[in-house]
């Protein structure tokens, strides 16, 4: 998008896929992050733990929930996100992260966008908000 884009509350987000996600790209976001939860690194440990493969880390997935929301505009600055874990993302799983506008503030050049992460099979997995501060003179309610 550019600077010059008119955000309106509906606006949606060129969808973003992740994926197939390995299990060393998990291994690698567990190592570099200092997660040492082993359910995420040895897929035994997640069998154990009822899961049928390893699960991607949460702040991984946030991660990428952020990566969606900055591409949205490189002029608009991600000023918190919020996010909600429904369903745990296995390694070998496809995401599909979409999003739109849910609330704009012109004067106060701020707005709200929703976003949605869903697995190839369309399973929601999870749901965020990201607050965003739009540049001088964008945006209409």
């Amino acid at each position: 998008m550019s600077a010059s884009l008119t955000i309106a509350v509906g606006t949606t987000i060129e969808p973003l896929s992740v994926g197939p996600i390995s299990q060393a790209q998990i291994a690698a976001f567990a190592d570099r992050s200092g997660d040492n939860n082993p359910i995420h690194v040895d897929e035994a440990a997640a069998r154990r733990a009822g899961l049928a493969a390893s699960p991607v880390p949460g702040m991984q997935i946030v991660a990428w929930l952020h990566a969606a929301a900055a591409r949205f505009d490189r002029a608009i600055d991600v000023t918190g996100l919020s996010t909600r874990f429904l369903a745990p993302v296995a390694a070998g799983e496809t995401i599909v992260i979409s999003g739109r506008i849910v609330q704009v503030d012109a004067a106060g050049g701020r707005a709200v966008m929703r976003l949605f992460v869903k697995t190839a099979a369309g399973v929601l997995t999870s749901i965020a908000e990201a607050n965003l501060a739009l540049p001088p003179g964008q945006g209409r309610a």
